[in-house]
């Protein structure tokens, strides 16, 4: 059964403003689904160029294959770069046509879009269904609501899977809901997949073995600095190579990079990012995880952290939020997971693999609020299931509420 997407909103409000739609994100997050789904698009004419007639017929005659309808979906646009300059004649020549180009290698489809669209598409990113998402809740305004500094009232929600069965399985539709064995088996096919498919037409790769060598110490560093040199020293590639490799996992939507936010009265790290691979079954399958019992605690921790970098990610999408993390060089250490920012305010959010909370938990938090004046109100998200007031203006949600 089709689940509804709140992606939707965003494309509604999209196809209003462009004339062309662009919607792309790693690979099974749904956009097929959606597009398939969604009554906005039920008049939309579907073609795949994953079809190779499909394909053929748009490589051999683009304006003839773009002028079979007034409005048409075009699933991995990708395949026929040719056919983003058809597009271009058929919007500039008639305003009133509509067209969603959706694909997977986004590497490829975003460049099309710059030099073909510019100002003619408006481009979206679709993540994999936060839990709320997925389980048919409408879209939670706790978070901005934070931003103002309004705390969620304290209250009981339902109770989630054992954790580590959640971080195992990761948060993909099509397996999120299936058993950890299948999930073992989807992930690693995923991960062949994207080298042996994807990987020849994002970049120059000398070595896959280097390739994936890389993306296991990523998988290692997860919430922690990314360093290119640490990483080239543990896998004897060179950090120029690793920057290229970072650089194809972001622009295809499989690694998230936080930044530091600035401080103004202390020192804070400033250089490096923070990385997140896209979904914790992934870590799970490069880290060489074979069940969930086989997560350590510690790991789970840095899983958990990342479950929830994915879902503010996803609602950063959708209501223009900036994220950031803070750490501190010297002095007492403080450190921050996210720093959530929009129209110049602030909320701060820990992350802490526990059942239960306290105001001692509030530490970074009460002194983050103390430095930053934009920030009226902080939470920590955790794997208890009821909200509660813990500090002034700290509140502790449950992370089933994202």
């Amino acid at each position: 059964m089709y689940k509804p997407r709140w992606m939707t909103d965003r494309l509604k409000l999209s196809e209003n403003v462009f004339p062309a739609l662009a919607l792309t994100g790693a690979r099974q997050t749904g956009k097929s689904t959606l597009l398939s789904n969604e009554p906005m698009f039920a008049d939309y004419l579907h073609v795949n160029l994953d079809d190779l007639t499909t394909m053929t017929q748009a490589h051999d005659d683009p304006q003839g294959f773009v002028n079979q309808a007034d409005r048409m979906v075009i699933d991995e646009a990708q395949r026929v770069p040719g056919l983003f300059i058809s597009v271009k004649k058929a919007v500039d020549d008639d305003r009133s046509r509509r067209f969603v180009l959706s694909g997977s290698a986004n590497f490829l489809l975003l460049r099309q879009i710059h030099e073909s669209l510019a100002g003619r598409a408006g481009y979206s990113v679709l993540r994999q269904p936060t839990w709320s998402e997925w389980h048919g809740a409408g879209k939670p305004s706790w978070l901005l609501d934070l931003l103002n500094g309004t705390l969620p009232p304290e209250e009981d929600t339902s109770a989630a899977p054992d954790i580590k069965t959640v971080l195992f399985t990761g948060c993909l539709p099509g397996i999120r809901e299936g058993t950890p064995a299948e999930a073992a088996l989807f992930w690693e096919s995923y991960i062949q997949t994207y080298i042996e498919r994807d990987l020849p037409g994002i970049s120059a790769v000398a070595s896959r073995i280097d390739y994936r060598s890389v993306m296991h110490m990523i998988a290692i560093t997860t919430g922690s600095l990314l360093e290119y040199s640490s990483v080239a020293n543990n896998t004897h590639v060179s950090s120029s190579t690793v920057g290229r490799y970072v650089e194809t996992l972001r622009t295809a939507h499989l690694l998230d990079l936080v930044p530091p936010a600035p401080l103004a009265n202390v020192a804070s790290v400033r250089r490096n990012w923070k990385s997140y691979l896209f979904d914790t079954g992934l870590i799970c399958s490069l880290l060489g995880k074979r069940t969930p019992d086989s997560i350590e605690d510690t790991l789970a921790g840095h899983l958990f952290e990342a479950l929830v970098c994915t879902s503010i990610h996803a609602l950063a999408d959708l209501d223009s939020l900036s994220i950031w993390f803070v750490r501190t060089r010297r002095g007492p250490l403080h450190d921050v997971d996210f720093v959530v920012e929009r129209d110049r305010k602030k909320t701060a959010i820990e992350v802490k693999l526990a059942d239960h909370v306290s105001w001692s938990d509030t530490e970074h938090l009460r002194w983050y609020m103390g430095q930053e004046p934009a920030c009226p109100a902080a939470a920590i998200i955790y794997t208890g299931t009821r909200v509660l007031h813990l500090a002034r203006n700290i509140v502790a949600v449950p992370w089933t509420m994202l």
